[in-house]
């Protein structure tokens, strides 16, 4: 018998390591890392160009017929900023809107108490836009 049917085959030892990444593997990784590093930009970008922000601070549905939205609204324009706001149903069905303009020489930050009139019983309320008045 010759030495060469007398050896073992050699297991390959495994540390628990992830296989290495191919040249193709590795390109593919970055494309995408870059593709996401641009679409985060993109979004903020978006949000950081708005002339007014908002937050709900909550809602009180008063009767059928008429709910209330408490929203707190911070200005960054020169500009007076119209906040549109709409109560909904259950179905997201919109009910009723209202609007009110907001004037920055009033507060940059402002908190707002708006009744919104309605077609029939709402479930929510939420402020659907702010933007300048034009």
């Amino acid at each position: 018998m010759s030495d060469a049917q007398h050896q073992q085959p050699i297991e390959e030892e495994t540390s628990g390591a992830t296989p290495r990444l191919s040249k193709a593997g590795w390109a593919w990784v970055i494309a995408g890392l870059a593709a996401l590093t641009a679409v985060t930009a993109w979004f903020a970008l978006g949000q950081a160009d708005q002339d007014a922000r908002w937050k709900t601070v909550g809602y009180d549905i008063q009767s059928p017929t008429e709910a209330e939205i408490t929203f707190d609204v911070h200005v960054y324009a020169d500009e007076p900023v119209e906040c549109v706001v709409r109560a909904m149903t259950t179905s997201f069905a919109e009910v009723g809107i209202a609007s009110h303009t907001v004037d920055p020489d009033d507060g940059r930050t402002q908190r707002i108490t708006l009744p919104i009139t309605t077609v029939e019983e709402a479930t929510t309320a939420e402020v659907n836009y702010c933007a300048i008045v034009e």
